[in-house]
């Protein structure tokens, strides 16, 4: 059966201030696959994220999610995308209590919200630690908790900026995962960034390598382990 297309790209470009920082990406994303974008600082992954997403405006070039144009303005297309970047909690607050909060933005109705932070407090191993202040957590406490506010809507695409950084290996292995799960059990399309190159080959079906705003390297996993090339050598 031929995997349906949920994300393309078309020439897209973003600048700040006439300093260029995407000039030309175009890439393709089928759905139920995991796409791992790396690059040295400055080569543009977050921009690329947060276009995505709705958070940069001013771009040219076209994003299509699921086959439609995505547009700043379509809150139906973008509560099916959920995202770890730039999070921010409410620290004094509960992690049940944050979930609840951004929940109620959601027009669900009050049973089925309470019910999915339920099982999303369960499934990223939060449920003995609900009802707790955000500022007493971890740092791989509130990347779980970013984890499960990404999740609120079931989204079919998921993006994330960094998600392993300042992770303990367990926190690490946790992660890689909850995110495998995701993607085999629900069929959810995940972009993320990471300096991990092993996070990147554990997880990635398809790979992007981005240098100074355009895609150096396309390909999928298995192509660049079949080459011999060395990562290292495709990011210099």
């Amino acid at each position: 059966m031929k995997e349906k297309e949920i994300l393309r790209i078309e020439h897209l470009q973003k600048g700040y201030r006439n300093h260029p920082v995407l000039t030309d990406v175009s890439f393709s994303l089928k759905q139920g696959h995991i796409l791992g974008l790396i690059g040295k600082n400055g080569a543009g992954k977050t921009t690329l994220m947060k276009s995505i997403l709705g958070l940069n405006t001013g771009y040219t070039g076209q994003i299509r999610f699921f086959g439609k144009l995505l547009c700043s303005g379509d809150s139906a297309l973008r509560e099916r995308t959920g995202s770890l970047v730039d999070v921010v909690f409410y620290e004094d607050m509960t992690a049940r209590r944050n979930l609840k909060l951004l929940a109620s933005l959601s027009g669900l109705s009050h049973e089925i919200r309470a019910k999915r932070i339920r099982e999303l407090l369960d499934f990223v191993g939060l449920t003995s630690s609900a009802d707790k202040n955000v500022r007493t957590f971890s740092f791989g406490m509130k990347q779980r908790l970013a984890l499960a506010q990404s999740l609120l809507t079931n989204p079919d695409l998921l993006i994330l900026d960094e998600p392993f950084v300042g992770l303990d290996p367990v926190g690490i292995e946790d992660t890689k995962h909850l995110l495998l799960t995701l993607c085999r059990e629900q069929n959810t399309s995940i972009i993320f960034s990471s300096h991990q190159l092993n996070e990147v080959c554990d997880l990635a079906d398809d790979i992007i390598i981005l240098s100074e705003g355009c895609i150096k390297v396309s390909d999928t996993y298995r192509n660049l382990e079949n080459s011999g090339v060395s990562f290292i050598d495709l990011l210099r």
